[in-house]
């Protein structure tokens, strides 16, 4: 199989995989936690464990670990489950495929996605390490416009107050004055 189309086959897996896991509860069992309701996932997706190594097949560790985030996963009644509801569409199926760049190890690679009356064109960059056979998606570009690879919100620091330095009482100088002397 010539590289473009593994590229191509290999991004279109890749980029099912979330909705795959995301949509795989419907019609079970739902449990309502805080206005919110939540389907338990099926048993091969159980732990966060057996998902992290579905998306270890295509995504490196930081985009993983955003994936499951995303996911909104919480344990109910000792089984995990994931929000119930209308996953919104993604583009998914690949159209097209150009490689951007070419290292020994690594590939820069720009897709065409649609799907669903949508069509954005997404950069990856795969690298493979060591002996592997097969690449890792490292980056991908477009993560804040999808829900499915946004990164984490950063946490707000907790907000400095404001001292107004001329309200703020002066420290009074302790111990005697010394008088200067002018020549």
């Amino acid at each position: 199989m010539d590289e473009l189309r593994m590229f191509k086959q290999f991004i279109s897996s890749a980029e099912h995989v979330w909705t795959q896991i995301a949509s795989s509860p419907m019609g079970k069992t739902v449990y309502t936690v805080n206005g919110v309701d939540y389907t338990p996932l099926p048993e091969k997706y159980n732990s966060k464990r057996k998902i992290s190594r579905i998306f270890r097949r295509y995504w490196g560790k930081q985009l993983t670990e955003a994936m499951i985030r995303n996911l909104q996963l919480r344990s109910l009644k000792g089984k995990l489950c994931v929000p119930y509801g209308v996953i919104p569409p993604f583009p998914t199926t690949v159209q097209s495929v150009q490689v951007r760049a070419s290292l020994p190890n690594q590939r820069v690679v720009q897709a065409i996605l649609i799907g669903k009356g949508k069509k954005i064109t997404v950069n990856y960059r795969l690298i493979k390490t060591g002996n592997a056979t097969t690449f890792t998606i490292m980056k991908r570009s477009g993560r804040q416009l999808d829900q499915r690879y946004r990164p984490a919100r950063p946490v707000a620091a907790a907000p400095k107050p404001f001292i107004n330095p001329k309200a703020a009482p002066q420290a009074k100088p302790r111990g005697k004055k010394k008088l200067l002397k002018t020549p």
